[in-house]
Order: structure tokens, then C-alpha cells, then sequence
């Protein structure tokens, strides 16, 4: 058996070296403190006109100016101006910048000069961008579209890091040009919830795609008739920018609350050169909680009258019964006089 002593000598051997450990993690967490820290940074930017539908023919050149807004209270930003084909894929109108190779007939970044490719802004700070768009000669007829978009990027010098958490913005360009066009869009879907509604409102739901050469923004409602032909409400639609093989939503709601019958709804969505597409749904409002509960009172309020007539009829009855059994003891008392 070992001594006492070397036991002890152990202990205070490992106390030590944890007593090291601990020493070195501790400086080396005053280091990371100390050092300059990486933050996010909040930043509002405003760009106008955040679009611009354009005109014009193979060969000209257009010029277009751009407000860029600093709204940031306190920070000044640096912003890097770049242009960009785009397209849009989704429902929303939301545009996707894509590369000059992928756009195909709707290539229009490099038609793009900008005056500058860099921004300076102080907190509250309105600067100006002019943009110069040089129409080829060979340019194909139709919608082409780009965008001017601009990203802050860190200031330089600064001994921080700043990383903005503020998206790209930009100015979206639709450049039309005249020719041949092929015009053509189709409703998808015209619907509403259901077929048989208890009561209103009515929520319609509707899905128009661009089938056309170039972008187009049709003018759509709704018109509701009821089962005569009686027409009861317009109900106009959001006028939306629609892209070439692009489909968008519209919703309406017929704020009718009472209701009984079959109505027809109608949409009408004119596009392009007077163009109109159309689509008709048909959905009934029947209240037949409502209907089943008078039906009740009705039956109810017949069956009382039946029984009370019943009973009346039957008490008449009765009382007839008396009178003859009367006139049967008048007769007889007179024949025995």
C-alpha cells in the first residue's frame, strides 16, 4: 500500500493542471470579446419608379431616370448598380433574375447603360440614376424585359464588418415593340367554394395565363344574374401585369348575404387589341337550414289546424247526435198522448 503522501501529491498534480486549463480558456474568450464583432444592419432603400412599361422601335434610344432613397436614419450605404434579365414563374408577379442565356426572345440587359455602377447616400439621401436603353436594329417585335437592381455592399475603410439584411431592390423595365404580335390568354380556372352555398358572402377565384408575345394587363369582372336573368352585382377585378406564359390569380367576393336560387357568374377579362376572354359558373344559395325550420312551423301550424278542426267537427258531431236523440223523445212523447 502506497503512502499517504503520494495520494496528496497526486491531487494537487491534477488540481494544477486543471488550474491551466481553465486559465487559458479564460484568455482565450477575452480575446473573441475583444475583438471587433460582425453585426447586421438594418437598411431601408426606395427605389422609383419601381417599374416602367416602355415603347418603342428597333433602332431607338430611350432614356429613363431613377430615384434611389436612402431612408436609413443613420447609416450612410454604398450601392452597386447592376442590370439583370428577369421572368416571372410564379403567381405572385414575382420577378426572377435570370442570366442573358436563358431569357431567349426576351433578352433585354444588354440593351442597358447605366451612368454610373455605384452609389453613395447619406441617412435620408435621394440620388439619381439615368439609365440610356439602345434598341437594336434586329431587335424582335414583342415584351422584353430587365431590371436596373441595386445592393449595398460594405463601406470601405470601416474597421467593422457590416452584413445588410435588406434584399436586393430594383426598377423593372417592360420594353414593347410594335410588330407582328401574337395576342392570345385563356382562364384557366373560374371557380368559387362550393356548388350550394347556405349563405354569402360569395368568394370567386380566378386564374387568367398570357398566352401572348408580350406582357399584357387585362381589365376583368365579374357580373352575377340571378335564375331570371336579372343582373344583380359587378364585381371588378384587380388589373394586373400578366408575362408571356405567366399565369396570375384574381379574387372577388359578391358581399350578398341572403339569397335563394340558382345565379350564373360571368367573367370577362379584355386583353390586348379588344380581345375578350370569357368563362361561366353556375352555384345555387339555399338556406336550408333556414327552409327545414319553417317547414317545421308550417307543418306544425297544419297539423294544430287539423286537430282543432277535427276536434270542432267532432263536437258537432256529437252535438247533432244530441239534437236528433232529442227530436226521437219529442216524437215518441207525442204519439203516446
Amino acid at each position: 500500500m502506497k503512502p499517504l503522501f503520494v495520494y496528496w501529491n497526486l491531487v494537487i498534480g491534477y488540481s494544477s493542471r486543471f488550474a491551466k486549463f481553465c486559465l487559458i480558456i479564460g484568455i482565450w474568450l477575452l480575446i473573441i470579446m475583444s475583438a471587433p464583432m460582425a453585426h447586421a444592419q438594418d437598411v431601408s432603400l426606395v427605389v422609383s419608379p419601381p417599374r416602367s412599361d416602355l415603347t418603342g422601335q428597333p433602332g431607338d434610344t430611350l432614356q429613363q431616370n431613377i430615384k434611389v432613397t436612402n431612408n436609413s436614419p443613420d447609416q450612410e450605404l454604398i450601392l452597386q448598380a447592376f442590370i439583370s434579365d428577369f421572368i416571372v414563374t410564379d403567381d405572385y408577379g414575382t420577378p426572377i433574375k435570370i442570366e442573358p442565356s436563358a431569357s431567349g426572345r426576351y433578352l433585354a440587359s444588354p440593351w442597358f447603360t447605366l451612368e454610373k455602377n455605384e452609389l453613395t447616400l447619406a441617412p435620408k439621401e435621394t440620388a439619381q440614376l439615368v439609365v440610356i436603353i439602345s434598341i437594336p436594329k434586329d431587335a424582335l417585335p414583342g415584351g422584353h424585359y430587365a431590371g436596373v437592381f441595386f445592393q449595398p455592399v460594405p463601406s470601405r475603410g470601416l474597421k467593422t464588418t457590416v452584413s445588410y439584411t435588406t434584399a436586393q431592390v430594383g426598377s423593372l423595365f417592360s420594353i414593347t415593340l410594335p410588330g407582328d404580335l401574337k395576342y392570345d390568354a385563356l382562364i384557366k380556372d373560374f371557380s368559387v367554394k362550393s356548388n350550394v352555398f347556405e349563405f354569402g358572402p360569395i368568394e370567386f377565384t380566378a386564374q387568367i395565363e398570357n398566352q401572348s408575345d408580350t406582357h399584357i394587363s387585362p381589365i376583368a369582372q365579374i357580373v352575377v344574374h340571378d335564375m331570371i336573368g336579372r343582373k344583380l352585382a359587378e364585381l371588378p377585378l384587380d388589373q394586373l401585369n400578366i408575362f408571356p406564359f405567366t399565369s396570375r390569380s384574381l379574387q372577388s367576393t359578391w358581399d350578398q348575404v341572403w339569397g335563394l336560387g340558382r345565379y350564373s357568374a360571368t367573367l370577362t377579362a379584355t386583353y390586348g387589341p379588344g380581345l375578350v376572354a370569357s368563362r361561366t359558373l353556375s352555384f345555387w344559395i339555399m338556406p336550408y337550414r333556414l327552409i327545414a325550420a319553417v317547414l317545421v312551423v308550417l307543418l306544425l301550424i297544419l297539423a294544430s289546424f287539423i286537430l282543432i278542426r277535427r276536434h270542432l267537427k267532432h263536437r258537432q258531431d256529437h252535438r247533432d247526435d244530441e239534437i236528433d236523440a232529442l227530436r226521437r223523445k219529442i216524437v215518441e212523447m207525442e204519439n203516446h198522448r
